[in-house]
């Protein structure tokens, strides 16, 4: 009877050991089925835009139009994607960050079906505006989905992934796009995001069915939000036309200025600002999105730099220039998950210090460049680079991220995107106007840019590491 009741018992305790694999396995699953599923809003927004980047030549000649006027596919979807991104996030927050993503993709979707079927390029010009504000919805989310979504202890991990998913996107853009051009026209450069938006809903519609998302009451701050995204639409409409003369190229600047204004004064006054005003007191958020918006800053220049001089000094192939340029989000994409894993086990600190440190480094190495420097020490200095992006980017989205509370992990992940996106448009327009002026003075520009870039990601490490000090500084004395 004894020895009847011990097998019994042991029966059991393997049963149950069974089950708890089971389970494991199960949650597993369920965590990478919401890390890929999130992952696809931020893959879709970096692959669309490498392609464009290839696609605007092409589009040029088949529509038998100036370049420039294209380029406006590529203006107009980065100005509704970050004067809308906000809203979103707010939205969000309020209805649930699952079912503003999946609206996104279904927006998106929509968006390039009606891009590839253009007949005109002004109808290509809006549909890509309606596909920015498809993607406004997409990178509004996908980090919050993350942090929402996963608990705590594997969430350096998913962001990690996340960064991976990022940088692939902006590895096989170009080749993408090429590739699309090549052999099967232009119009499938928009139809090719339809498989992958279909894969993300069916993600989705099966998240939703077994995740129950928290969500908050937070007013939507409508006139915060429409004040905002006036601003940030004047700024980056002036950064792109910096050409026109005058007062007419002084005019967005100065709605600009009027609308940041009067959000500041709205916003002080209403009991729930988009961003809590309490946070612009806390290094823990100021730091990480000034960080931010140096990595966009800095990123822009290590991608338009060596295209300027390669193609334009050295007279490089395209092809050859395409390939040198994808040594730094290739980079991007070896270290996140490495990244990931070191927030996960050791905190932040370590991955954003040596990233930054490492991003110092190249950057600073490439300031002394030389005409007789092959393009493979440019693509090994920008594949240094991207090591150093990989190790930070995880790391500080999971800084900006942990700053607020779950109600506003929409919001928040919004605000990191965008001013992100102001940080590219700035290092673009600064890289364009400084080569512009100083075309003729062979490699000064191009080391002027990248020392300027050094000494922005230099501040930001020495910004970081003080913050960081004082914090240890603070524990040590309690």
């Amino acid at each position: 009877m004894l020895q009847s009741h011990k097998i019994k018992k042991k029966v059991g305790e393997v049963n149950m050991q069974g089950l708890t694999a089971v389970n494991q396995q199960h949650t597993t699953a369920r965590y990478w089925a919401i890390i890929v599923t999130a992952g696809v809003g931020f893959f879709l927004s970096t692959l669309d835009t490498g392609i464009m980047n290839v696609a605007l030549p092409t589009l040029g000649q088949t529509f038998h139009i100036n370049v420039n006027v294209v380029a406006w596919t590529v203006t107009l979807y980065l100005l509704s994607l970050s004067s809308t991104i906000i809203v979103f996030g707010r939205i969000s927050d309020r209805v649930g960050r699952m079912k503003v993503y999946s609206m996104g993709l279904a927006v998106f979707a929509i968006a390039s079906i009606l891009c590839g079927s253009a007949l005109s390029v002004p109808q290509l010009i809006l549909f890509r505006g309606l596909q920015g504000i498809g993607a406004a919805m997409l990178q509004a989310t996908s980090a919050a989905i993350i942090t929402t979504c996963i608990p705590k202890e594997r969430q350096g991990a998913a962001l990690g992934t996340l960064g991976m998913i990022l940088g692939l996107g902006n590895v096989l853009g170009p080749s993408a796009g090429g590739l699309l051009l090549s052999f099967v026209g232009w119009r499938w450069i928009f139809w090719i995001n339809i498989p992958i938006c279909a894969m993300g809903l069916w993600g989705c519609y099966r998240i939703i069915r077994v995740t129950k998302e928290e969500v908050s009451r937070v007013p939507l701050n409508l006139v915060g939000n429409f004040l905002l995204g006036i601003a940030i639409f004047s700024l980056l409409y002036g950064l792109s036309a910096d050409s026109l003369p005058g007062f007419p190229g002084m005019l967005p600047y100065c709605f600009f200025t009027l609308a940041l204004i009067g959000y500041i004064m709205w916003d002080t006054r209403v009991t729930n600002p988009i961003v809590p005003l309490s946070l612009f007191r806390s290094g823990a958020f100021v730091v990480p999105i000034l960080s931010q918006v140096v990595l966009g800053f800095a990123t822009a220049i290590a991608f338009i730099v060596p295209a300027y001089y390669l193609e334009g000094v050295t007279h490089l192939m395209p092809w050859q220039v395409g390939l040198v340029n994808l040594a730094a989000p290739l980079g991007l994409v070896m270290l996140s998950g490495l990244s990931g894993k070191l927030v996960g086990s050791y905190g932040i600190i370590p991955s954003t210090l040596s990233g930054l440190g490492i991003m110092c480094i190249a950057l600073f190495t490439l300031s002394t460049m030389q005409l007789d420097w092959h393009s493979i020490t440019f693509g090994a200095l920008l594949l240094f680079y991207g090591f150093g992006a990989g190790l930070f980017i995880p790391a500080n989205l999971a800084a900006i991220m942990g700053s607020v509370g779950l109600e506003l992990q929409g919001t928040i992940g919004s605000v990191q995107r965008m001013v992100h996106n102001i940080g590219l448009a700035v290092g673009t327009s600064t890289a364009a106007l400084m080569i512009r002026l100083n075309s003729n003075s062979g490699l000064l520009a191009f080391r002027e840019l990248w020392i300027l870039a050094a000494c922005t990601v230099l501040l930001a490490l020495l910004a970081m590491a003080s913050l960081h000090l004082f914090h240890w500084y603070c524990s040590r004395k309690i």
